[in-house]
C-alpha cells in the first residue's frame, strides 16, 4: 500500500468530517465518530486539527472555495449580466440548502482573527466578481453605470442585508431551515430584479 501523504490524509479527514457535519450537524458529532469512518484512531485527527472547531472551520473553508469557484465560473460565463445575477442567487439558494446543518453561522459568527481573515479573502473575491458582471452588463450596453465597483459594493450590501432583515438576527440559530432559505432568496431575486431596472 502505498503511503499517504499529509495533504491526502488532512483531505479524508476533512471529507469525512463534511459527510458527518451534512448529515448529523458538527455539535452532534464527536472527533470518535470520525475517527471510526476513517478507521484511525481520534489521535490521528489531532495530529492534523487541534480540535474539532479547527476541524469545523476547515470544512467551512473547503466548502466555502467550491461556492466562490462555482460563482466566479458562472460570472464569467458569456451570458447577459442580469441573467447572471439571477444565476448567482440560485448557486447561492443551492449551496445553502444543501449545506444548511452544517452550523455556518457558529464558526463565521466566533469573530477569530483566521475567521475574519478568511471571509476578508472570500468578499474580496466576491466583490471582484460582482465588479466584472457590472463591467460586462456596461459593455453589453446592458447598464448604465458610471462606478461599475461602487454599484457591485451596493449590490452586495443591499443583498447581504436582505438576509439579515429576513431572518432573526438577533437570535440566530446553528442551523437555517430550508423555509427560512427560500424566504430569503425570494427577496433577493426580487431586490435583483428592482436593481437591474435601476441601472438599464
Amino acid at each position: 500500500m502505498i503511503a499517504e501523504t499529509k495533504d491526502e490524509m488532512r483531505d479524508k479527514i476533512v471529507d469525512a468530517a463534511l459527510k458527518r457535519f451534512s448529515n448529523y450537524t458538527a455539535s452532534k458529532t464527536t472527533m470518535n465518530e470520525i475517527a471510526d469512518d476513517l478507521h484511525c484512531s481520534k489521535a490521528s485527527l489531532y495530529y492534523y486539527f487541534s480540535d474539532k472547531k479547527s476541524l469545523h472551520f476547515a470544512v467551512l473553508e473547503r466548502i466555502g472555495e467550491f461556492f466562490i469557484s462555482e460563482q466566479e465560473a458562472e460570472a464569467d460565463k458569456d451570458l447577459p449580466a442580469a441573467s447572471i445575477l439571477t444565476n448567482l442567487l440560485e448557486i447561492k439558494r443551492q449551496f445553502v440548502l444543501r449545506y444548511c446543518r452544517l452550523e455556518m453561522f457558529k464558526i463565521l459568527n466566533d469573530n477569530s482573527a483566521e475567521t475574519i481573515r478568511a471571509m476578508t479573502i472570500m468578499k474580496e473575491r466576491e466583490l471582484a466578481m460582482m465588479t466584472r458582471v457590472m463591467e460586462k452588463g456596461v459593455a453589453a450596453g446592458d447598464f448604465k453605470i458610471k462606478n461599475t465597483s461602487e454599484m457591485a459594493t451596493l449590490y452586495s450590501q443591499a443583498i447581504e442585508g436582505l438576509r439579515f432583515s429576513a431572518l432573526d438576527c438577533f437570535n440566530p440559530k446553528l442551523e437555517i431551515e430550508p423555509e427560512e432559505v427560500e424566504k430569503v432568496i425570494d427577496k433577493q431575486r426580487l431586490l435583483t430584479e428592482i436593481f437591474v431596472k435601476g441601472i438599464k
